[in-house]
């Protein structure tokens, strides 16, 4: 959806002066007393805005946001961009491969099963030639499969027949034998949008020799970590906040008009040597404001605004300060533990949440409206529902987070 996706790779200013044109709606935020700060006006008005009726004085502000993973099915069309940038991201792609080769070596006669291969067949070649006795390389894309063939029809120092690409799903197709090892990079932004459980659940019944070993799994561990967040674009956005459909945005994980207001936490971890989760999934979380995260954002926004977009300190203050002290929704992000003693990691964000460069993007589900003006120490309880699809990868996840804010003074 072009509104879901308009904020991806900004990672600058560049709808200031559309926000400067917020800020005197903003101020009258600014006016409530602590204890008035997040109200509901009655008719279904947006959350935190005055209007000329008197508010109606709430103690917590209800939040939700709710939509299906329509971009964990989209790994059926091609796309190039996508495709470069996953091969050349340096804090995936150098992990991968240590984590194969040191899975391989030593290992004689070992099969190895790479679930979307891509058109680059990369994870499927290091394996191959860390000593895989056999790669099945299975890509459900056709274009994506035709170019991984050619791919490695051109790699002199892999021995034909060594890697065999299998056009299909990994869920549809039958393999000559079971397999040793699975590699399966098909994690998305959330980790399980691309139905990653079912494909290493369908892989574990039907293609693998021994599901239960820690060491027969690359990735061993999938995680989703979740941090509420701050988006100084959220009132830009406010208008179309109905068309989104309750899908998420996706930015750029360097994009600084995102700040998070808490430490992250984790909100899915999926070990594939364990009992993999089905159906529906629930887990509760709770964030308190950070006083320190604020005082850093505040500094962020004001810089940002003062040197990079040469916006007036007068103007940048207000605004600076009306966006630090605003919540608008959550940001995921995932994490992979690539081995089971847990030293080969790769991270989309800081481990704290730091904005860092991948071509992972970061979610962000905005829970409302508008901004809803926070304060140090104020609680933010989640709950986030995930219902996982039944076998069929084509079905796309669905996903909903429920929460209230509550005054920390209250």
């Amino acid at each position: 959806m072009a509104v879901a996706n308009m904020a991806r790779g900004r990672g600058r200013w560049g709808l200031v002066v559309l926000l400067l044109g917020h800020v005197l709606a903003w101020s009258s935020m600014s006016a409530f007393s602590a204890p008035t700060r997040r109200t509901l006006v009655a008719g279904g008005a947006t959350v935190g805005v005055a209007t000329g009726a008197p508010p109606v004085v709430a103690e917590e502000t209800p939040l939700k946001s709710a939509w299906p993973a329509k971009d964990g099915v989209q790994f059926m069309r091609f796309y190039e961009d996508q495709y470069d940038a996953e091969r050349d991201d340096t804090r995936r792609t150098p992990q991968f491969i240590q984590a194969i080769q040191e899975r391989v070596k030593g290992r004689e006669g070992l099969t190895v099963l790479d679930i979307g291969t891509g058109p680059f067949a990369l994870f499927a070649l290091v394996a191959a030639r860390a000593g895989a006795k056999k790669v099945y390389a299975v890509e459900g894309n056709p274009e994506a499969a035709e170019r991984a063939r050619n791919t490695i029809a051109e790699q002199e120092d892999v021995p034909e027949g060594v890697i065999e690409v299998i056009e299909g799903f990994s869920t549809a197709v039958t393999l000559p034998e079971k397999v040793d090892l699975v590699c399966a990079e098909i994690v998305g932004a959330f980790a399980t949008q691309e139905n990653i459980c079912a494909t290493i659940q369908d892989a574990q019944r039907r293609h693998m020799k021994d599901a239960s070993n820690p060491q027969n799994y690359i990735p061993s561990v999938v995680q989703s970590w979740t941090a509420p967040v701050s988006y100084a674009l959220h009132p830009v956005l406010s208008p179309k906040f109905e068309k989104l459909q309750g899908q998420p945005l996706t930015l750029n994980p360097r994009d600084r008009t995102l700040e998070l207001i808490s430490d992250p936490q984790v909100l899915e971890e999926i070990n594939f040597a364990k009992s993999l989760p089905e159906g529906k999934q629930s887990k509760s979380l709770s964030f308190k404001v950070s006083r320190d995260r604020l005082r850093a954002n505040y500094d962020a926004y004001y810089e940002a605004l003062t040197t990079k977009e040469e916006v007036k300190a007068e103007d940048a203050k207000p605004l600076a300060t009306q966006t630090t002290k605003s919540f608008s929704g959550m940001a995921i992000w995932p994490r992979l533990i690539l081995d089971p003693e847990g030293k080969i990691v790769v991270e989309s964000r800081g481990p704290l949440g730091e904005h860092q460069k991948s071509h992972w993007p970061t979610l962000l589900t905005l829970m409302s409206p508008s901004p809803v003006p926070i304060e140090p120490e104020d609680v933010l309880k989640i709950t986030e529902t995930t219902e996982l699809s039944k076998g069929d990868i084509l079905v796309p996840v669905k996903y909903s987070f429920q929460g209230t804010l509550t005054s920390g003074s209250a």
